[in-house]
C-alpha cells in the first residue's frame, strides 16, 4: 500500500472511531484504530533512527530494512481498516434481553462473598508459589485466574452490602498488595487483566466526550506500566526512584521496543509462502487443539512458524524466541494477502458477535464483561501464536466464565419465583 494511502487510512480510520464511539458508545472501533496507531510509530522511530530493526538469530537471512517495514505496514493498516469498517457494518445495537438488575446482581455476590473471597485467597497463594516457575509451561498460566477473582472482589466491594469505613481501608490494602503481586516481568497481561476492566467499569456513567480524554490518559498509563515491566526484564529497578523508573519506562517507548510488531510482520513476509507453505486456517484450528497433551497426539501441529521452520529444516524443534507479528501477521500466515482480507472480515464479524452477548445484561454486570473483552484483545492483537494468546485469555477468566453462568440460573430462579407469587397473589 502506497504510504499516502497508509496515513490516510490512518487518520480517517481515527477520526471515524471516535465519532462512532460518540455516537454509539462502542469501544472496539476506537481499540483497533490506536492498535494500528501504535504499530505504525514502529516506523517513525525506525526512520527518526531512534530504534534499530530487532535481532534474533533464527538461521535465516532475513532482510531488515524499511522498504520491507513499508509493505509490513501497509498490510497491517489494510487489515485494521477492513476489520473497523467490517465491525461497523456488522455490529447491531445490543439488546438488554436478560431481565437481570443491580439488586439482584448484589444479592447473587453477597451470596458468593465466601466462595469469592477463599478463590481469591488459593489463587494469591498459588501466584506467589508459581512466582519463579517456568514462563513456558501451562501449570504457569494456572495462577492468571487470579485476574478473574481480584474482579469478582471489585464487585465484592462495590456492589455488595455496604461496608464500614475500617472494611474499606482494609479492601483497599489488599488490592495495593494484589497489584503488587501481579505487576511482573514475566508475564505483563495478568497485571492489566484485572486494572483495566475495573477502569472500564468505574467510568461506565461517564459521556462519551469525557471519556475518550480519560481513554487517552489510561492508554498513557497503560503503555507506562507496560513498558516499565519490560525494562525490568533486563534493569535492576529496586534502587531506582519513582522518577528514575518513570523515565526509563518513556525511554523504553520512544525506542517502541515493545511494539516492534512491524519486525515480527516482515518476518513472517519472508517465512510465507517461500519458506513454509501457507497454513490455510491452522491457526484458528489450533485454539482447539492446544488443550490436547503432545503426550496423547505426538503428531500435533507444531505452534508457531519458527517451531514448524526448525521441525522442517533442522529436524530438531527448540524453544525460540518470538516477535509479535499482530493478528494479522498470523492472518498473512494462513493465506497471505488474501488471508488478511478474509479473516479480518471475519473477525469484524466476530468480535460484533461477543461485544452483543456481553451486553445483554440490565445490571452492570455487562460493563464489566465490555472491559473483559477489550482488554483480552490486547493479547491477542499483539498474537504470534492465537491458540497461546487464546490460552492467556481463558486461563484468566475461566472463574469469570462459572460466574455468569451460575448468576444466570440464579436470577432465572429469581425471576420464576416472583412469576410464581405474583400468579398466587391474583
Amino acid at each position: 500500500m502506497d504510504r499516502f494511502l497508509v496515513h490516510f487510512f490512518l487518520f480517517a480510520n481515527f477520526i471515524v472511531a471516535i465519532i462512532y464511539f460518540i455516537r454509539k458508545k462502542n469501544e472496539v472501533p476506537f481499540f483497533l484504530a490506536m492498535f494500528n496507531l501504535m504499530v505504525e510509530y514502529r516506523i517513525i522511530a525506525l526512520e527518526n533512527g531512534t530504534s534499530t530493526f530487532v535481532a534474533y538469530d533464527y538461521g535465516i537471512d532475513f532482510i531488515f530494512n524499511l522498504q520491507y517495514a513499508y509493505i509490513a505496514s501497509g498490510l497491517i493498516t489494510l487489515g485494521t481498516t477492513i476489520m473497523l469498517y467490517s465491525y461497523i457494518l456488522f455490529f447491531k445495537t445490543p439488546v438488554k434481553s436478560f431481565k437481570d438488575s443491580n439488586q439482584l446482581l448484589s444479592v447473587f455476590i453477597d451470596k458468593n462473598k465466601k466462595i469469592i473471597i477463599i478463590g481469591l485467597c488459593f489463587f494469591t497463594l498459588l501466584t506467589i508459589v508459581l512466582s519463579s516457575a517456568n514462563t513456558g509451561s501451562y501449570s504457569f498460566l494456572t495462577k492468571l485466574g487470579t485476574s478473574s477473582f481480584i474482579l469478582l472482589l471489585f464487585l465484592v466491594v462495590t456492589l455488595g452490602k455496604k461496608t464500614s469505613g475500617l472494611t474499606k481501608f482494609i479492601y483497599g490494602c489488599l488490592f495495593c498488595f494484589l497489584a503488587y503481586l501481579t505487576y511482573s516481568t514475566s508475564i505483563r497481561f495478568q497485571f492489566l487483566g484485572w486494572s483495566i476492566p475495573i477502569g472500564y467499569f468505574l467510568v461506565r456513567n461517564v459521556k462519551p466526550g469525557k471519556k475518550i480524554v480519560l481513554a487517552f490518559s489510561g492508554i498513557f498509563v497503560i503503555l507506562i506500566v507496560f513498558s516499565l515491566a519490560g525494562a525490568m526484564r533486563q534493569n535492576n529497578v529496586s534502587g531506582l526512584s519513582l522518577g528514575q523508573m518513570y523515565d526509563m519506562s518513556v525511554d523504553r517507548m520512544l525506542v517502541a521496543d515493545d511494539v516492534n510488531f512491524i519486525d515480527g510482520f516482515m518476518m513472517i513476509y519472508q517465512v510465507y509462502p517461500k519458506l513454509l507453505d501457507y497454513d490455510y486456517g491452522l491457526e484458528h484450528i489450533a485454539i482447539f487443539l492446544r488443550p490436547i497433551p503432545r503426550s496423547l497426539w505426538p503428531g500435533k501441529p507444531l505452534a508457531s512458524w519458527v517451531r514448524n521452520y526448525q521441525a522442517k529444516y533442522n529436524g530438531v524443534v527448540l524453544d525460540s524466541a518470538g516477535f509479535s507479528p499482530t493478528i494479522w501477521g498470523v492472518f498473512f500466515s494462513e493465506g497471505g494477502t488474501a488471508g488478511i482480507v478474509i479473516f479480518s472480515i471475519f473477525w469484524g464479524w466476530f468480535l460484533g458477535f461477543l461485544y452483543r452477548k456481553f451486553s445483554v445484561f440490565r445490571s452492570d454486570l455487562s460493563y464489566l464483561l465490555i472491559g473483559i473483552l477489550i482488554v483480552s484483545l490486547i493479547p491477542i492483537f499483539r498474537s504470534g501464536d492465537m491458540a497461546g494468546d487464546f490460552a492467556i485469555v481463558i486461563m484468566s477468566f475461566w472463574p469469570i466464565v462459572i460466574f455468569v453462568r451460575y448468576y444466570k440460573k440464579f436470577v432465572e430462579r429469581e425471576l420464576k419465583l416472583e412469576r410464581l407469587k405474583m400468579s398466587v397473589a391474583k
